[in-house]
């Protein structure tokens, strides 16, 4: 495809041109902009001279080739336009015009065929129904609409599917700097992750922002922006239409915790994608990423203030967003508490008292002291600049800035300068922050949010891509799944056994087929214990009738039995095929694991809190599949059922190892067969005192090949 002749083109063609007010005088105007060198080419059938030169009736009327194309007739006109622009060896379009996939039936075949004569002529097509893009280093335009008279120039490439974000981004006063802005539109040909990856390796680029509506050709995507990770060049990604209205039902818990959105998520936190979920903390994260002249130093930071209250609004908005301060050294302590008044309170964040903001050498003197910790990775000065500020506050603010950031310089610790106030910044302190080399924040929440994340960034890489390679225990798997008859999904008790192979432990337990071999079992088990009715192709049993838990003696086991094949034979799903006696757990907390194949990211691994509210609460973690025993247990730990097993109020604390151990597990047995199954779940996964372990009170595997309409859908026990 020819992205070099889309982002710079040697010579380009503007069909539709004019000198009226609209695209074809915008496109004009955006290449005087930026300064284009190359040659331009005017297409209006109505006019022989536009803009002071020759115009030309047709693309085929220019004399040589074109390079790339800025279209801005109607839709109906485009093809014919692209078939042009192939005839003059064209290897770019940039297509403004709407109606197409966006819109109905006949949008979509005109959207189709524009598809075809691209891939058949290799056409990199930007759009359609888009802005157009700007390469400010390649002082290259196909734009169509107006511009700012400034745009300042920097390190940051934006793809946007929306014209309506890239203008915002333009015009904002935050003064990003932008070497590229790409509005991608329909993104019918030509993806962000074909921009991305045109961006890897130039070295105007240090920073990608996406805007995506929806993540087209996601494998792509994904493998576009770990490239990015491994480069060291900062993604930040920012994903439209989160609702999640509309998902369709689905037989087992998984993929109503873990839909999409989930899916999307997980992917792009795998991959090491900076994600931000609105357009301030997408300014305030771009601007902090491409501005800081050095990376963090580690996700801890150290931060000073002049306002103990607008240290504790940092501080409660830290903990909300995960951004973590340094606990202070005696060594680091004492040193403060050498240079600041008696009755400072040395802490982190620290409040520098009047003594700071008067005497730059104590300023200096702090911000040196606390940056010499080793695990402070970046400094943070919290200090609000309204616009309004009057000259002399505004200069001692400046005055501030200034010797704090000679006193993280003083240690090579990366500073950043952070308002509590969205208000723009005051002039003279911006223009001071400027001078250092401080990204300036304003917000709260969206500045701290962007610290927080970036740390976590700075201190964590991509995720290593997945080679496919099944494991160890798969053929063992296999060979347990091919007794099971084709005609019906696994029971529980089958399923147990397959994920057996992979080391996951279950329950003792007994398949019986009668009211006595039922009494039989419990005393072999001992009592109490649990039953089960097992039915063909019925997934969730409790809601039918099928469960039965604290069974404690032969009547009680005899009776449940009895009663349990009546309401097992009711069931319309199929045949019944027993009962299922179980010994009864008695465990610190019950769990939820479970995995799906996503259409767009393929294997996830769930985790969460267990039990019939799962769907209600959504307590879970996702993350893309196979994951490591280390991975599962980070994951667990970001749930709130996680502090359960850390030994809540006292109790003892769960075996956390052996669940780590069972989650790692599940993800590398959907992993081993991804192929074959759609979904697979332990619900619940009773956890144990430490050392004791778990185990699989109940599974489910869902081949993908199943029937839907043959499952009965109730809620799990």
């Amino acid at each position: 495809m020819g992205i070099e002749s889309l982002l710079r083109p040697r010579s380009i063609a503007i069909v539709g041109a004019s000198d009226k007010v609209g695209p074809g005088l915008n496109a004009w105007n955006a290449l005087q902009h930026v300064g284009y060198e190359g040659d331009v080419h005017l297409v209006n059938p109505r006019r022989a001279e536009l803009l002071g030169q020759k115009a030309y009736a047709t693309l085929a009327d220019i004399p040589g080739t074109v390079d790339a194309v800025f279209v801005a007739v109607g839709a109906e006109a485009v093809a014919g336009v692209a078939r042009e622009a192939v005839a003059k060896g064209a290897g770019a379009l940039v297509i403004l015009s709407s109606g197409f996939g966006e819109t109905g039936e006949a949008g979509k075949a005109a959207q189709a065929e524009l598809v075809r004569i691209a891939q058949e002529h290799d056409l990199a097509v930007c759009g359609p129904n888009c802005l157009g893009l700007l390469n400010f280093t390649g002082k290259t335009a196909l734009f169509g609409t107006s511009l700012p008279d400034r745009i300042e120039r920097g390190g940051i490439a934006a793809v946007l599917q929306s014209g309506s974000v890239g203008i915002a981004l333009l015009n904002s006063a935050r003064g990003l700097g932008f070497s590229y802005v790409v509005t991608s539109g329909n993104e019918a040909v030509t993806t962000a992750a074909d921009y991305i990856e045109a961006f890897l390796d130039d070295p105007a680029v240090t920073t990608i922002v996406v805007f995506a509506e929806q993540i087209k050709k996601t494998a792509h995507f994904i493998a576009a922006v770990r490239r990015a990770r491994e480069k060291g060049k900062p993604v930040i990604v920012l994903k439209s239409g989160r609702s999640q209205q509309g998902q369709q039902a689905v037989m087992a818990h998984t993929g109503a915790v873990a839909g999409s959105i989930e899916a999307c998520d997980a992917a792009l936190a795998d991959a090491g994608a900076i994600q931000v979920f609105s357009l301030d903390e997408l300014i305030e994260t771009a601007l902090l990423v491409s501005e800081l002249q050095q990376m963090p130093k580690g996700r801890k930071a150290a931060a000073l203030s002049l306002s103990g209250g607008e240290i504790a609004l940092a501080l409660d908005m830290a903990e909300e967003v995960g951004f973590e301060f340094a606990p202070l050294s005696a060594d680091t302590a004492a040193g403060l508490k050498a240079l600041l008044p008696e009755f400072a309170h040395i802490a982190n964040p620290l409040d520098l008292t009047w003594a700071g903001l008067y005497d730059p050498e104590v300023a200096r003197g702090c911000a040196r002291s606390i940056t010499a910790q080793d695990d402070v990775g970046m400094l943070v000065l919290v200090q609000d600049a309204p616009f309004g500020l009057g000259a002399q506050q505004a200069a001692r603010y400046s005055a501030l800035l200034t010797s704090v950031a000679a006193g993280a310089k003083d240690t090579g610790t990366p500073l950043v300068a952070l308002s509590n106030l969205s208000d723009q910044p005051h002039v003279q302190l911006n223009a001071a922050a400027k001078a250092l080399g401080v990204p300036y924040l304003r917000g709260t929440r969206a500045g701290m949010t962007a610290l927080a994340r970036y740390g976590r960034w700075a201190a964590t890489g991509a995720s290593p891509a997945r080679d496919g390679i099944a494991s160890a225990f798969a053929p063992l798997a296999r060979a347990r799944m091919s007794g099971i008859p084709a005609s019906r999904l696994a029971t529980e008790s089958e399923a147990k056994n397959v994920l057996g192979a992979y080391g996951i432990a279950g329950p003792r337990e007994r398949l019986v087929a009668s009211p006595d071999e039922a009494v039989r079992a419990a005393q072999e088990l001992g009592y109490p214990v649990v039953m089960k009715g097992l039915v063909e192709n019925l997934v969730h049993k409790s809601d039918a009738g099928l469960v039965k838990v604290g069974l404690k003696t032969d009547e009680d086991v005899r009776s449940a039995a009895a009663r349990m094949l009546e309401s097992a034979a009711a069931v319309k799903t199929g045949a019944v095929l027993g009962l299922l006696v179980q010994e009864q757990a008695s465990p610190i907390a019950e769990l939820f694991v479970g995995a799906r194949i996503d259409p767009d990211f393929g294997p996830l691994i769930v985790v969460g809190a267990g039990g019939v509210e799962v769907e209600l609460y959504k307590d879970v973690a996702v993350r893309i599949a196979p994951i490591s025993e280390d991975q599962a247990l980070e994951a667990l730990q970001t749930t709130q059922v996680s502090r359960l097993l850390n030994g809540w109020r006292g109790k003892q604390p769960g075996d956390k190892k052996a669940v780590a151990k069972t989650i790692s597990a599940l993800s590398t047995f959907l992993s081993d067969f991804a192929s074959e199954v759609s979904e697979v779940e332990i619900n619940p996964l009773a956890v144990f005192r430490e050392g004791e372990g778990c185990s699989a009170l109940d599974c489910v595997i869902i081949p993908k090949q199943s029937n839907p309409d043959a499952r009965h859908q109730t809620s799990d026990e």
